[in-house]
């Protein structure tokens, strides 16, 4: 059975290194961070959200991540926050976890 994921990487990848040539994870990271702002303009333009899942993805697999290590990388993250205290929202809607010694 194939990993549609890492399929979808790869292929994204490929695209992107025979279109746009060889590129690097900060290159891919500022055109995601325009993407994020066009999605803040609407997020219920499906097709941003798209545009930003394909710069993440891509830019990972640029720093030599696969899909495997993101899952793993977000497993980790995720743990991480269960175990944070969370604070209030702020004017965005935005909730921060509270910092404690050593983070």
């Amino acid at each position: 059975m194939t990993d549609k994921w890492q399929d979808l990487q790869n292929d994204i990848a490929a695209f992107t290194d025979s279109v746009f040539g060889k590129s690097n994870p900060v290159s891919k990271l500022h055109h995601l961070h325009e993407e994020v702002g066009e999605l803040i303009e609407d997020p219920e333009d499906r097709l941003e959200w798209a545009d930003c899942v394909i710069l993440l993805i891509d830019a990972a697999k640029k720093a030599g991540h696969d899909m495997d290590d993101l899952y793993g990388f977000v497993q980790e993250k995720m743990k991480i926050n269960k175990n944070r205290k969370w604070g209030e929202p702020d004017e965005n809607g935005v909730v921060r976890h509270v910092k404690v010694a050593g983070e």
